[in-house]
């Protein structure tokens, strides 16, 4: 089974003197969004990230921390096996997984133009690998990967997902396909100029996407507590 590492990172927010109240909120919501995510509420933790970007558009730590968790919301819809409702369609968990591997990539990708830190930049540019490798767009993998190798060539798990990616290019790019199952869940993505392809989503979509993902995720806890509520019912029955 596919599995794929990214590296996380949580940079230290600074806060301008000049705007201070208005930092500390920002600073807030990732603060709380991480608390979240950590807490495997990795859907809430999307939004409150997202509040922080509305607040201050700059903010690179909501940024790779949003990538992190769309990832890890993309690996959830990815394992479902019911379809989703967007714009009043019927979306497979496949595709609606890829769009949003693309939003993730777009995150990273944001983090990667804007610093200059050689690790953030080599975790920015595995995670965008990462979001290639789960879609199956094993090129621009190779692309991630070889540039984030270019900050640390010593990563062994870049340095593996990149072998598999070569492994499985179409046989014109690369002399045959292949198989196998990177150990990659929960990896670094990094490199300057980041510009990864993209089937972008407007904030309308991805607000709906939430939305969306959120009703299911209470959907699956309904079920759950009702299954635990049947179960003890039964149990009660055979002892009787």
């Amino acid at each position: 089974m596919l599995q794929s590492k990214i590296k996380y990172i949580f940079v230290a927010i600074l806060f301008c003197a000049t705007s201070f109240v208005f930092a500390q909120k920002d600073a807030m919501h990732v603060y709380d969004g991480n608390k979240l995510y950590y807490e495997g509420n990795t859907i809430q933790s999307t939004d409150l990230y997202r509040q922080a970007l509305k607040i201050n558009p700059n903010n690179q730590k909501a940024h790779f921390n949003l990538g992190n968790s769309l990832y890890k919301n993309a690996l959830q819809i990815k394992a479902s096996k019911e379809n989703f409702i967007q714009g009043g369609k019927k979306v497979t968990p496949d595709s609606l997984a890829n769009l949003v591997f693309d939003e993730a990539a777009q995150s990273f990708a944001q983090v990667a133009n804007s610093i200059s830190n050689k690790d953030t930049l080599h975790q920015a540019w595995h995670n965008i690998g990462n979001c290639y490798l789960q879609k199956k767009e094993y090129q621009q993998a190779v692309d991630a990967y070889k540039k984030s190798l270019k900050y640390n060539p010593k990563d062994e798990e870049t340095r593996y997902n990149l072998a598999y990616a070569l492994k499985n290019l179409p046989k014109d790019k690369k002399g045959g396909g292949g198989g196998g199952s990177p150990k990659e869940e929960d990896k670094k993505d990094k490199n300057k100029n980041a510009n990864p392809q993209q089937n972008k989503m407007d904030k309308q979509q991805a607000e709906q996407l939430l939305k969306a993902l959120m009703n299911q995720e209470k959907k699956l806890q309904d079920k759950r507590k009702q299954k635990q509520e049947d179960a003890g019912k039964t149990s009660v029955d055979k002892d009787w």
